[in-house]
């Protein structure tokens, strides 16, 4: 699986950088009709915004991760607790069949005397 997402991340490394190279023309950057940059490359624009992309997708991943972290660790405790409430209650079972076989062996011996 992950030649396969190396393989996918390289195609696309290289289709953006055939892009950038086949769109190096100047152009102007407006927000709300408002330029706020007159004359910048096309590849500039393009990498920033692939930059800008990768590091988003980086953020979101990251706290995903952190939150299944939190969770595992949460499940892990929950297991452990309920682990040794089972050996608990393994141990009454035990001790409760032992005073049943006591109890048993002790009506069995009365009769024979």
């Amino acid at each position: 699986m992950t030649q396969l997402k190396l393989f996918v991340l390289c195609l696309f490394a290289f289709l953006v950088a055939v892009f950038a190279v086949s769109n190096q023309q100047s152009v102007a950057i407006n927000f709300f009709n408002r330029p706020i940059i007159t004359d910048v490359s096309l590849i500039i624009i393009v990498l920033g915004a692939v930059l800008i992309g990768v590091l988003f997708a980086g953020i979101l991943g990251f706290m995903a991760q952190s939150k299944l972290k939190k969770e595992l660790a949460k499940e892990i405790k929950e297991k452990n607790m309920l682990k040794g409430k089972e050996e608990k209650l393994q141990l009454k079972i035990r001790d409760l069949e032992e005073k049943l076989e006591d109890e048993e062996e002790g009506k069995r011996e009365e009769p024979a005397k």
